[in-house]
């Protein structure tokens, strides 16, 4: 073990045991350090160079506490976190996470934004005979959103992962196997309180931007829809992990599959099922006092959106919705890898990494029209924090660029094609901007340790983009304070 190893920070600690990067809790126990920390903190975060769907000033605050504990027959994880972060003139995507979904809502006036996330985490692992271990651990959190300008919404969010797992160990390997269970959900709901001389429109994003732009009770927008309270999202995945530990060297695999649906009872307009892999690599080494950590993170995903085809048929005063069948209007798959190397010494840290991800995505929402889209984007990073008495320099830089192509395909047919669907070019044109700018970012925080394990730490950060043609600006800043405890 490294000299000083008790003095890293949590997320340090927690980096260096690769089972935590997986989904089997039994993995906490092939490490011995006990570690908890409490924070609170307060962010400030402002400038043009932002999504379309960002506000140009945000403040945020919380706190967060975490731990690692190691007892005699067991081990226990858990964390608990609440945010409150207030935004100025936002608008755009109604939902808590733009793009989680294959499909978005948008609205256009600028207003103040609300957010608050509550978030907790609870794992236990124990021995239960010589070489064999079970354990389980539970992700939750909860969102609420609120704009109180018209077009007015008001969000709730729920996130759930529940993963029980178990582990065979003998001297110099280690196999654990896990079982995933996820649900995810989001309701949005829209309000129009005051008066307009003009009606307020809102735009459902299918898929690039193409979809329905109407007013935000219209029928094609499923804000309003009778019988139903707001839009309602939501996501039941199921997934199997398998990991194995080698020496000095780390692999695990999951897969999962979900099953999306937008709508509720007999209304469901959307179904979006959903197949992802994921895969951690990891090898370590160790050169004197000094700890060296290989990694390497792939993800991929394919996700496909089928929009049914509904109808009502009214007898004797009941309406019953009948689906008629379905039309698959988007689909998308999305690869990333992700290698990374970390030092660790009683000096100091040293990260350094890139991350690269390729996706392509298809919208076939009228026949016969259809749009494919190829976006590459990567970044690449280096960090590093240098300890110098009871001050901890923080450093950090990073560079990311990406490109995209587009193409567009017409179907031959025997009859005369409509009008293509409507495109939302603006925004269209931001997001894909923003998303593949070239652009640098530099951090710099300072801590400093108090007697105790009380710390202060302040930082800041600039991200410059680069020949933009859409976007307002192209700076963005963010400033931080925090005040923690560590034991």
């Amino acid at each position: 073990m490294v000299s000083g190893i008790s003095a890293q920070s949590y997320d340090i600690i927690e980096r260096r045991n690769p089972w935590n990067a997986g989904t089997n809790v039994t993995g906490i126990m092939l490490d011995s350090l006990t570690t908890s920390y409490a924070e609170l903190y307060g962010k400030n975060t402002h400038g043009d160079f932002r999504n379309y769907y960002e506000a140009n000033q945000l403040w945020s605050a919380g706190a967060v506490a975490k731990s690692i504990t190691h007892l005699k027959n067991y081990s226990l994880t858990g964390s608990f976190s609440f945010d409150q972060t207030s935004d100025k003139n936002m608008c755009g995507s109604m939902f808590i996470h733009p793009g989680f979904y294959p499909v978005d809502i948008l609205e256009f006036t600028p207003g103040r934004k609300d957010l608050q996330t509550y978030s907790f985490m609870g794992g236990i692992a124990t021995n239960i005979a010589p070489h064999w271990r079970i354990g389980g651990k539970m992700n939750f959190a909860s969102a609420n959103y609120s704009k109180r300008k018209d077009l007015r919404h008001t969000n709730y969010r729920l996130d759930l992962k529940v993963a029980p797992g178990i582990m065979y160990y003998s001297n110099d390997y280690a196999i654990g196997l896990s079982y995933i269970f996820g649900k995810n959900s989001e309701s949005v709901k829209a309000e129009e309180v005051g008066t307009a001389s003009t009606p307020y429109y809102a735009f459902l994003d299918k898929g690039l931007m193409y979809g329905a732009y109407e007013t935000w009770e219209g029928s094609g927008i499923h804000l309003n829809e009778s019988g139903i309270n707001g839009f309602p999202i939501k996501e039941l995945s199921h997934g199997i992990a398998v990991q194995l530990q080698w020496k000095s060297f780390y692999g695990d695999v999951e897969y999962s599959h979900s099953s999306g649906s937008a709508g509720e009872k007999e209304s469901i307009w959307f179904k979006f099922p959903t197949h992802r892999i994921t895969s951690h690599l990891n090898y370590r080494f160790t050169r004197g006092k000094a700890e060296h950590f290989i990694r390497l993170n792939l993800t991929w995903s394919h996700q496909v959106n089928n929009e049914n085809v509904l109808g009502e048929e009214t007898s004797n005063g009941v309406t019953t919705t009948y689906v008629y069948g379905s039309n698959r209007i988007f689909e998308r798959n999305i690869f990333s890898v992700q290698p990374e190397y970390e030092l660790i010494n009683r000096c100091g840290e040293l990260r350094a990494g890139m991350n690269i991800t390729a996706s392509k995505s298809l919208t076939t929402q009228m026949f016969p029209y259809s749009v494919s889209q190829t976006m590459i984007c990567g970044d690449a990073y280096l960090s590093g924090t240098v300890h110098l008495g009871r001050f901890d320099l923080k450093v950090t830089g990073s560079f990311s660029t990406g490109n995209y192509s587009e193409k567009d395909k017409t179907a031959n047919t025997n009859t005369e094609a409509g009008d293509p669907p409507y495109r939302l070019m603006d925004y269209y044109n931001l997001q894909n901007e923003y998303a593949t700018a070239s652009r640098v970012m530099f951090n710099l925080g300072v801590r400093y340790n108090f007697h105790r394990g009380i710390y202060a730490e302040i930082q800041t950060s600039y991200t410059h983009g680069f020949n933009l043609k859409y976007i307002e600006g192209a700076s963005r800043w963010n400033e931080a304070i925090k005040l923690g405890y560590t034991f």
